[in-house]
């Protein structure tokens, strides 16, 4: 899928913005995204341009175009630890993200950000696992 593909996908249900004085605007999703909306559409989801945060350019929607690698799985993470650390890490994550949630990130069906392995990997490592962390496969895309 190109990348016009994709904002035009999104634009159906993604965060638009039109604000032009913004001085991020043309790296921002937001308004990227904006930029596909279909001329037939009624409505549509906008950032307030007359939010005082925004006017002074500190938009908390902004979002950089850059795509980021997401993990998908963890059938496999464990492994390699002890069986004393997968039942300490698998606790703690269940507690940080949520039963089902959790189950979903370990078999692949949502993908798991940069933010949340940075997080996954901080906990293993206080858990004392130290060593390198194996994810079923990984995938590029914008940090929507």
């Amino acid at each position: 899928m190109t990348t016009e593909e994709i904002f035009r996908e999104k634009s159906k249900h993604y965060l638009h913005c039109f604000n032009t004085d913004c001085a991020k605007h043309n790296s921002c999703l937001c308004w990227l995204v904006a930029q596909h909306t279909e001329k037939t559409d009624i409505n549509i989801l906008s950032v307030n341009p007359m939010n005082p945060d925004v006017k002074a350019g500190n938009c908390k929607m902004y979002r950089e175009n850059v795509k980021v690698n997401y993990a998908r799985g963890m059938m496999n993470f464990y492994d390699q630890m002890t069986g004393k650390q997968e039942r300490a890490i698998k606790r703690r994550l269940i507690a940080t993200y949520s039963r089902k949630p959790y189950y979903d990130y370990r078999k692949g069906a949502r993908p798991i950000g940069p933010d949340m392995q940075r997080n996954i990997a901080r906990i293993c490592r206080e858990e004392g696992y130290t060593a390198e962390l194996h994810y079923d496969s990984w995938e590029e895309d914008f940090l929507w």
